[in-house]
Order: C-alpha cells, then structure tokens, then sequence
C-alpha cells in the first residue's frame, strides 16, 4: 500500500490532507484514484486512509485507523562524525531504515569534510523522510546542522542519554554487545541511547577523554576495521540484536 506524509498530526474520522508535492506524486505518478487506500504517517503515527480528493496540488483522504508501527523499543541517536562526499547521505538513509531516532553530523578533530549550508540538511531532511516512507515507519529521524564537537558535548551534558555508547578504535576488549547486555542487567533496558562514531580518521584520544567524562563506554565492534559509514550501520544492527529487536 501507498504511503504518504501528512505534515499536522492525523485522527481517525478526520479529512488529511496531503501536500503538493505528495499530491503530485499521487496523481500523476501513481495515478491514485478516489476510494484506494493509502497509509499516512504523521511523525507520530501510522494511519490508514481511504483517498476522497485526487488532483496533483492537494488530495484529500478520510482517516479510518491507527495502524501498528515497526518503531523501535529504543529512541537512538546517531552522532556521526562527518564523512567525506556524499557519504553522509547513504548513512542517513540506512540509519533511517534501520530506526534511528535522531542524526547529529558532527565536525571532529580528524574530519575532513566539514558542516555544509541549510540546503544540504534539507536535503538529508527529504532522504530521511523518504527513507521513512519505504521502510513503513511512523517516526521520521530528526536530522540536526551539522555542529561541533564541544556543541555535541554540550548537548550531552544537558540532556543525557541513558546509555551513551563510543566505538572507539583503541577499544579491543569489550563487545558493545556485552556493554549493552550488561547495562541492561543493572538498569534495564535503555529508553534513550546515543552512539559516537568517528570520521575516516576516527576518534582522537581528547575527543574519547571529554567522552568518558560524559560516562561514555567505550566499546568495539570487532577486530576488522570498518569504514565509518558502515560502522553506525553495524552499531545500529548490534544495538537492536542485543535489545532483542532483531
């Protein structure tokens, strides 16, 4: 079934109506009629949806039923050290897909690359909505400006995580899957988890220091060496075997 996003909060026996954009692309693309059903996601929730109006500038469709939704038991953030290229575009869509919460690209001691402009995380915005749409969540991730590394920190500080993991190449000794079992054997299981990956060139030793006296744990994710923009990936994959989502 079709899905579209509705940008205000949806209710079951309450008209949506969609966007121009996500009209067009209904009628002309699709060439959705009235009385087909579709699935809206609001960012909260999935809804079930007959179509009544069908033109390219704004459908119209009945709400008849939340719908259940694939969103994960825990709400991650991914701070990504920025990649180079469009790197940073892949890890959005697959973080997305995987059920990430929220992305913070972040410039680090060892980036290359550095914070692009406004436009460039509007488009990241549109991949993680469109990334939303074909893995049928409700959540779309929110994705920050790219920020510094101390901005990070400071965020951190003011709003912790309950589980704040680092992959830190130096790190050989503890899976973060042990780290992960063990904080739910003392504490239960995370509600909000926040992952640090490091650029190309990793994490520096001062960066892991101001980390650590955040109560970051420093964790690996096995003995090969992994690109950055597969580590979250991998980071993502392990956080969600261990809390039994996969």
């Amino acid at each position: 079934m079709h899905r579209f996003y509705v940008e205000h909060p949806a209710s079951a026996g309450k008209t949506a109506v969609l966007s121009p954009e996500e009209s067009a692309h209904a009628a002309r693309v699709l060439r959705l009629r009235p009385g087909e059903e579709i699935v809206l996601l609001d960012g909260q929730t999935l809804w079930s949806a007959k179509l009544e109006v069908v033109n390219d500038r704004a459908c119209e469709a009945r709400v008849l039923s939340a719908l259940p939704s694939p969103e994960p038991c825990a709400k991650v953030t991914l701070i990504q050290g920025l990649p180079k290229s469009d790197k940073l575009e892949w890890i959005v869509q697959k973080a997305t897909e995987l059920g990430v919460w929220a992305l913070w690209p972040v410039e680090m001691t060892r980036c290359v690359a550095r914070g692009g402009k406004d436009s460039r995380r509007d488009r990241l915005s549109r991949i993680a909505l469109e990334a939303a749409k074909q893995s049928g969540r409700a959540h779309v991730p929110q994705i920050e400006p790219a920020q510094a590394f101390r901005q990070a920190l400071e965020a951190l500080k003011k709003d912790p995580p309950d589980l704040l993991l680092t992959a830190w190449e130096e790190e050989r000794a503890l899976p973060m899957s042990r780290a992960i079992a063990d904080f739910a054997a003392q504490h239960g299981r995370p509600g909000r988890v926040a992952v640090v990956i490091g650029p190309e060139g990793g994490i520096a030793a001062e960066e892991w220091e101001a980390l650590r006296a955040l109560g970051a744990v420093s964790v690996t994710l096995g003995p090969r060496i992994l690109r950055t923009e597969t580590a979250g990936l991998c980071a993502l994959s392990v956080l969600w075997a261990a809390l039994g989502e996969m």
